[in-house]
Order: C-alpha cells, then structure tokens, then sequence
C-alpha cells in the first residue's frame, strides 16, 4: 500500500473521478480538499479540457452531499461547472465506482473499459480503490493522489490496511 504507484502526472485522461470523503454540514474536510486542490493541479499542469465526476452522497453530519460539496469548492477555485459531473448517491467505495461509471458511460456512449480514467483519491487508498474500480469493469485506470495528513498516516494506513483485507477475503 505505501510503496503502490500514486501520482501519475503524465497521463492524459478522458475522465477525472475525485472520490468523496468526509463533509461536516456543509464544509469540506481536510482531506477532501487536499483531493480537490490535487484534482485541480492535475488540471493546470496536464489537462484542462477533461470532464470531472465528483462522486460522494451524503452521510450522517452532512447537510448536502459530498459531491454537492465538491462541485462548489471547484467552482469557487475557478473550475468551470460545465466541467464538473455530479455522482450523488454513493455512500461506499465500490457505490462511487458503480454509479460513476454508469454516469460516464452514459455520458459518452463508451464502455468503462476504453475510457482512459483518473482517480483522485489520498494516498493510503489508492491500492484498494484500484482493486475495487478493475472488479467494477475499469481497464484504463491511473492515480493522481493527494499525501495524507502525517499524524493520522499511520491510523489511516492501518485502517486501510483492515479495509484491503476485508475486501478481499469477502471479494468486496
């Protein structure tokens, strides 16, 4: 998980998908916008013209959703909302892939798997995602990650870790 590939500059894309995480009423959390000033790098540095799926519902504390959320963060960092897709009503991991990916091939009338996709997530748990999004059908899939918070690395590795095993031991 720590030495797994995480920040792919070079890639171009033909999707971004940047996963939710947590909101407190209606303020994005730290690491969300960690993922959102990374997704917004990204953009500057290799390509303004892709479309962006912010992908989160709403859990409990959350006024609005994750993705509600994500979407006016961008939009107030100059991103132009025509560029920004809305994914809604996941509350998981394997919902924000599943659901994105209905988005996205509906959108372009392409199967998942020809689609070049970029995944904006935190460091810690990208090797999971990755699993998680090529059980879903994603063939094309890179990572443009954002580092996680040193003081809580090694809670949020180990949770990741416990998370990765369940996953595969109930082939999540």
């Amino acid at each position: 998980m720590i030495l797994y590939p995480k920040h792919d500059l070079k890639s171009n894309c033909d999707y971004i998908i940047v996963l939710g995480a947590l909101v407190d009423k209606t303020k994005i959390s730290k690491s969300l916008k960690d993922r959102l000033d990374t997704c917004i790098d990204y953009i500057d540095k290799t390509n303004q013209n892709t479309t962006i799926v912010v992908s989160g519902g709403r859990g409990r504390g959350e006024d609005i959703t994750e993705a509600s959320a994500m979407r006016n963060y961008l939009i107030s960092k100059g991103i132009d909302k025509d560029m920004i897709i809305m994914e809604d009503k996941s509350t998981t991991t394997k919902e924000n892939f599943e659901f994105s990916k209905k988005i996205i091939e509906d959108r372009s009338n392409k199967k998942i798997e020809s689609l070049k996709i970029k995944v904006i997530t935190t460091d810690f748990h990208t090797l999971r995602s990755k699993i998680i999004a090529q059980k879903i059908g994603y063939k094309q899939i890179v990572f443009y990650t954002s580092k996680s918070n040193f003081k809580l690395s090694i809670l949020n590795y180990t949770r990741e870790f416990f998370a990765l095993i369940c996953n595969l031991i109930f082939n999540y």
